[in-house]
């Protein structure tokens, strides 16, 4: 199976969306947005983001051919002072494409590619607690912990805590 990394184009913004609100729907309890929300707007952030080909706001994708199986965002700090720092965002692969290190080597590239700017510094990102698979990835990627959120979900009148991970660039 060959997988080709690389930024998601403003000519696939409808697949961006389509996998977006899928993971959304499928994996609530993961993510901070909601399929409910998200669903009703027009554009979605990052369908914006790629149509004007933000360097501060990216969508990386894993690709099977034509379709787009796997999203890693980043986005970049806004704040003058907080511009070295930015967060890997919305990390996800279809099911059926799990278990073949698509998630560490789109994440990897994204990581890559986010590093090749000089000005961003540190990379920022939660993982919801009990995902060990996630926080196993990202350690392996170099990612340390740096806090962590109580109740920082809430998702069916269930709460999950938030952890947050940091990775500074060597």
């Amino acid at each position: 199976m060959n997988i080709e990394f690389r930024r998601v184009l403003p000519k696939e913004t409808k697949k961006y969306r389509a996998l977006r609100l899928e993971c959304l729907k499928l994996h609530p309890q993961s993510f901070g947005s909601t399929y409910e929300d998200e669903v009703k707007k027009s554009k979605l952030f990052f369908e914006i983001q790629i149509k004007e080909r933000s360097e501060n706001n990216i969508m990386f994708g894993a690709f099977a051919g034509e379709d787009l199986i796997g999203i890693c965002g980043f986005a970049r700090e806004e704040r003058g002072s907080r511009r070295h720092w930015g967060s890997l965002v919305q990390v996800y692969v279809k099911s059926e494409y799990r278990g073949k290190n698509i998630s560490y080597e789109l994440s990897k590239f994204a990581i890559e590619n986010i590093f090749r700017n000089k000005d961003i510094e540190y990379i920022t990102l939660g993982v919801v607690m009990g995902n060990d698979t996630a926080q196993k990835l990202y350690e392996k990627l170099g990612f340390v912990q740096y806090g962590l959120q109580k109740n920082y979900i809430k998702y069916d009148e269930k709460y999950f805590d938030q952890l947050f991970m940091r990775l500074e660039r060597d």
